[in-house]
């Protein structure tokens, strides 16, 4: 090894000693200053000013880290309850009971991840028209048409229906 590589080495096993050593000084004496602090490490203030804020940098990571772990796990859980909730699916239709509780699980997705999951589902519209006519006497007035849509929502075959 080379004598460059080796004092770097040295410099930062010493610098996270020295970092290690800030966060158990300031665990048991959270009001020390920066000057303080430089004393008891024979360093600068300025020095002691870069650790504590690599430690801050360092504490943040990792509770976002495990901010990230808490969410994918539950957006795990809503997806599990999703495909529970697609076994009521009959002939390709939900029950509206389920199609709300579908709706609450999606809606706690999007507050979870901040984006909108990809729908599959389709409306299905199916129009059935009876036609008429009304007499007065044995005049014909008019014919008219009546127009009954039947909602329902199915399963989409691929993205782009």
């Amino acid at each position: 090894m080379t004598a460059p590589s080796q004092y770097l080495r040295d410099l930062r096993e010493q610098q996270a000693s020295r970092r290690l050593g800030v966060a158990k000084v300031l665990r048991d004496n959270p009001d020390a200053t920066n000057i303080e602090l430089a004393k008891i490490f024979d360093v600068t203030r300025d020095t002691i000013a870069c650790d504590r804020k690599a430690n801050m940098e360092q504490l943040h990571k990792s509770t976002l880290d495990e901010t990230e772990q808490m969410r994918c796990e539950m957006v795990q859980r809503l997806e599990a309850l999703n495909k529970e909730l697609e076994l009521h699916r009959k002939d390709g239709k939900l029950p509206v009971g389920v199609i709300h509780e579908a709706l609450l699980v999606t809606r706690s997705i999007i507050e979870l991840l901040g984006v909108r999951k990809p729908v599959t589902e389709r409306l299905e519209v199916q129009k059935r028209t009876i036609s008429f006519q009304t007499f007065i006497g044995k005049k014909p007035v008019g014919t008219f048409e009546m127009t009954r849509n039947q909602l329902a929502l199915k399963a989409g075959e691929s993205d782009g229906e």
